[in-house]
């Protein structure tokens, strides 16, 4: 590179430098031995085109210090250029260059300038669920709205991840964005309880059961049932109250099978389908408005009479007695049993689909009642669904304007432990179709809660479930997880290390010991947002918590911890803390 002849030089003692402008550079001999040994390749190659590359930055800055001059034209001293800046009085010479800061916002915001030349990997579409782990840039998801605009198939999504990283503060926020956006959330199940706070500070409602507390009858058609007299289309009516009946039929199987531990056999069915009949004919004098109790429908079962025996086909009132008795005493267990604390009595609180968001809270039922959770779930989602295609009955027919839903069924795992013959069960009410309008959320710690069969056949069926979702949420797990999830989800080894790191958190050390220096562990908040099977990168982002929730401290889930006694310390963080 040639500089200015008028430039003052002065040569250095090894003849290779010369100083120019207070900058030292190559002389043009040690340049020419530098780009010949650089052409011959090798270490000496690489050494030679590493101090070219220096001299070439060396040199500009001294052909532009040169070009500057010495004095202003008031007599006062420039500043001097360097490689970090000017240098000396007036000038602005940095230790770090820091990385320049990156804003993303739409064209009116920032005034119709648009200066980013690389968009982000996360479309602007749905709820902002948080920063992008590696650019920075807001990430937006919620399965409805990437449905809609084409991103996914289906609009169901599953969440994965160790427990305490922030599955369900993520689905709170989800569920937030949603009631925002004009859709009805449905919690119909919270165990913990982890959506109460949330629905009752968006104004929804709040359904209590457990012993004490509340009741759900299995055999009120709730919303469903409600609209059948206000449809006009006989066809229609048809259609509805066909459907009903089918409903109550599913739920009252799956709680004989969580009682008996066994299946329901086809002739059980159809005896169940036939005293539903006879109780909603004339003689039985029950309506949709004033639904039958379970022990209503042991009655008429266990009368017999003509038409149940021609359902039975059993000839005379014995051999009917015999055939039935495995049945009637499966709905004995119901009606005198701990369910019928919960199930043998009217319905406590009916849906009200008015509501932005409706919370089903059990957690008063005892950790270690799996079965009774278990069905109480079951029933809930049950009703759940029954509701949504309600609102879209009375759509089709013109009665009410069209409507979209998003299910959150948290803790699936819970179900699925009680036995195999949950699976088709629960399979039965997660097969939502784009047709109803409704988006589905889904949560379990592991993989290993689908698989945990011994029949292969139901082994696959509950890891439908995830393959099913096309939107696939991916928490902190373990490597072992992530092998596993391959078998369902292209992931990257890139993506493995990332999700796996954050799943180990820093090692303890005194300083956790001051609450004012504790941290979060680095993985809380952390997902990987996966939309399709293929080995393609996924979406790493981060969630953060906004002032407003922070506030309203509805992701706080360690109440319990709050005041105990001697604690004089605060959890660090708690607000983000959640399983």
């Amino acid at each position: 590179m040639n500089i200015s002849s008028g430039t003052p030089k002065r040569q250095s003692r090894s003849a290779r430098t010369e100083t120019i402008a207070g900058i030292r550079v190559l002389t043009a001999d040690a340049r020419a031995a530098a780009e010949t040994a650089a052409g011959r390749g090798g270490l000496r190659g690489w050494w030679a085109r590493l101090q070219l590359s220096s001299d070439d930055h060396r040199c500009a800055t001294a052909a532009g210090r040169a070009g500057h001059g010495e004095q202003t034209g008031v007599g006062r001293p420039l500043a001097e250029p360097s490689e970090r800046g000017y240098r000396g009085l007036g000038g602005g010479r940095a230790a770090v260059v820091a990385a320049t800061p990156e804003w993303r916002a739409t064209t009116t915001q920032i005034a119709g300038l648009w200066p980013f030349t690389v968009g982000a990997s996360a479309p602007v579409i749905g709820t902002p669920v948080g920063s992008h782990y590696v650019s920075g840039a807001p990430v937006h998801f919620d399965p409805m709205s990437w449905f809609l605009r084409g991103f996914i198939t289906a609009p169901i999504a599953f969440v994965l991840a160790l427990n305490g990283f922030g599955k369900s503060s993520l689905i709170r926020r989800i569920a937030t964005g949603a009631v925002a956006a004009g859709e009805t959330v449905l919690c119909m199940g919270d165990t913990k309880p982890d959506y109460r706070d949330l629905v009752l500070r968006l104004g929804g409602q709040v359904i209590d059961l457990g012993y004490g507390y509340g009741s759900l009858n299995p055999l009120d058609v709730g919303a469903l049932g409600a609209v059948i007299d206000r449809l006009p289309d006989p066809d229609q009516r048809r259609r509805v109250a066909a459907r009903v009946e089918a409903g109550q039929v599913t739920i009252i199987a799956g709680l004989i099978e969580l009682v008996r531990g066994s299946r329901v056999a086809d002739y059980e069915e159809v005896l169940l389908a036939a005293g539903l009949r006879e109780l909603y004919s004339p003689t039985g004098g029950f309506t949709h408005q004033r639904a039958p109790l379970l022990s209503d429908l042991l009655e008429v079962i266990s009368g017999g009479g003509e038409r149940l025996r021609e359902f039975a086909e059993e000839d005379d009132e014995v051999a009917y007695r015999a055939a039935t008795k495995p049945l009637r005493r499966s709905l004995r267990a119901l009606v005198e049993g701990p369910f019928g604390a919960v199930f043998n009595r009217p319905t406590t609180v009916k849906l009200d689909l008015g509501s932005p968001a409706v919370c089903v809270d059990v957690s008063r039922i005892p950790e270690g009642d799996t079965k009774l959770l278990a069905a109480v779930l079951m029933v809930c989602w049950s009703d759940g669904f029954g509701a949504v295609a309600a609102a879209h009955a009375l759509a089709d027919a013109g009665l009410a304007p069209a409507r979209t839903f998003e299910v959150v069924m948290d803790e699936i795992w819970r179900v699925l432990g009680v036995g195999e013959f949950m699976v088709d069960r629960v399979d039965a009410l997660t097969r939502l179709h784009r047709q109803i309008g409704t988006g589905l959320i889904m949560c379990s710690h592991t993989i290993k809660d689908l698989s945990a069969f011994d029949s292969p056949a139901s082994q696959a069926k509950a890891l439908g479930f995830f393959e099913r979702a096309r939107a696939k949420i991916i928490g902190p797990v373990g490597p072992e997880e992530i092998d596993r999830l391959r078998a369902a989800v292209g992931i990257t080894e890139t993506e493995k290390l990332l999700v796996t790191s954050w799943a180990a958190p820093r090692p303890p050390s005194d300083d956790d010991l001051d609450p004012n220096r504790r941290d979060t562990p680095p993985g809380t908040g952390c997902f990987l947002l996966k939309t399709g099977e293929a080995e393609e990168p996924g979406i790493p982002f981060r969630l953060t918590f906004t002032a407003s929730e922070r506030a309203a401290d509805v992701h706080n889930t360690n109440r319990r911890f709050d005041n105990l006694p001697g604690n004089t310390t605060e959890l660090p963080n708690r607000s983000t803390s959640s399983t």
